[in-house]
């Protein structure tokens, strides 16, 4: 063959393999993106009603309170261990599928639960299979996306939007016809929601086994790494520890905050305004995530985190100050603005620096923190709270500066 066509050839056949390989990431995309619109209204729908039911079957407050502790210790124990699985067995979309079908089964059971306790177990079972799909969510972003700043940003836009809408529809159900509907319907749209995960091609990646699995590093083959079963020591090392802990005590504030937040609402301004300012907190969540996550793309990750962290601040002292609506109603745009920086750049700072095969261990490790820190929080913000709502708002102040102060060492 000659060889100015031999090259011709070629460099047509890196073309089409090129605008194939695109089309099927934006095929991944979209179909992922459905997926976690239905998912995230399924719980727009139904867990503002968790606490509703919990009373309406005669739990006290303290045990409408637990069903978050225990939810999220459950999560915490089961996340990181799931990450693991992930990476070892080299898949995530099997775990995404168990996380969603594990709450479609609970909140169909939970229609039938007469029970306050028995609530609070299936409850806890639910954090502790749910588990299963964060840290491979998490891992599987950055993997169908080479501009990852910009993929959380996307997928974080697709899940406040589906979350508010169900929190809309939620309402809408409850009023035409009751609680267990609304749970009814959103275990249809989980279960609807798996379906379009199932036409998601996920690329070949090595699996975990035996003792240790050796990696040549590119470009250096003479250089190895030697990952152990477990990472966690390695990644609780160093710089990217100290982000890990900054996390868990931003959540810490977090927990204290939105355990409460709702009651707040209501004794400041009337029940009408509590559903409208969490309305406020999402859309305006879902409206920045795009635009966030293509400024993390150009300024970095850890300057957005440092900036949400600052974002909690304000947030927290402008609950604590706004006394009109108005006012009120700007601190909560303030609100979801900031948690698209923090849940996007934490996320992105996360799976920059970690490992490909060890990604799972990486978000998972980061999504325990999370769920630990509102194990913690909304013990603490419980108790200060029945003292003074301003005493807790204010109180968050120190885990925030604590968080500042250490992400400013890494």
């Amino acid at each position: 063959m000659n060889p100015r066509k031999a090259v011709t050839l070629q460099g047509i056949n890196e073309k089409a393999r090129k605008v194939r390989k695109k089309s099927i990431t934006r095929r991944n995309m979209l179909f992922f993106a459905i997926a976690m619109f239905f998912a995230n209204l399924s719980w727009g729908i139904a867990f503002p009603y968790l606490t509703v039911y919990m009373k309406i079957i005669g739990g006290t407050m303290f045990l409408v309170g637990m069903l978050s502790v225990v939810f999220n210790i459950t999560s915490t124990i089961f996340q990181y261990p799931f990450g693991y699985l992930s990476d070892r067995i080299g898949k995530r979309k099997p775990f995404i599928a168990l996380g969603i079908l594990s709450s479609a089964t609970t909140y169909a059971v939970i229609a039938f639960i007469t029970t306050p306790i028995l609530l609070l177990g299936f409850r806890a079972i639910q954090g502790a299979l749910g588990a299963s799909m964060t840290p491979a969510y998490s891992a599987l972003i950055p993997e169908l996306s080479t501009k990852i700043g910009s993929a959380f940003g996307f997928f974080n836009f697709v899940e406040n939007i589906g979350y508010m809408a169900g929190n809309f529809l939620g309402s809408y159900i409850v009023k035409s016809m009751d609680v267990r509907s609304a749970f009814f319907v959103a275990s249809a749209f989980s279960l609807l929601s798996i379906l379009f995960l199932i036409p998601i091609k996920e690329r070949e990646r090595p699996k975990r086994g035996g003792d240790k699995l050796i990696i040549g590093q590119e470009g250096r083959e003479s250089e190895r790494v030697e990952l152990t079963k477990l990472a966690f020591k390695r990644l609780m090392k160093g710089k990217l520890g100290l982000f890990y802990i900054s996390v868990f005590l931003a959540m810490i504030a977090s927990g204290e905050v939105y355990s409460t937040l709702s009651v707040y609402f209501q004794e400041k301004f009337g029940e009408e305004f509590v559903g409208m300012f969490f309305g406020i907190d999402s859309l305006a969540a879902a409206l920045s995530s795009l635009a966030i996550g293509r400024l993390i793309d150009k300024y970095g990750e850890g300057l957005f985190y440092k900036i949400s962290l600052i974002g909690y601040i304000f947030t927290f002292l402008g609950y604590a100050w706004a006394n009109s609506v108005e006012l009120m109603t700007l601190v909560c745009i303030l609100s979801g603005i900031k948690w698209a920086m923090m849940i996007s750049s934490s996320s992105t700072y996360v799976a920059k620096r970690v490992l490909p095969v060890e990604r799972g261990q990486g978000m998972g490790l980061l999504n325990t923190m999370m769920s630990l820190g509102w194990v913690v929080g909304p013990l603490l913000g419980g108790y200060l709270a029945d003292i003074s709502f301003e005493l807790m708002l204010y109180s968050t102040a120190v885990p925030l500066i604590l968080a500042l102060i250490l992400v400013l060492k890494a």
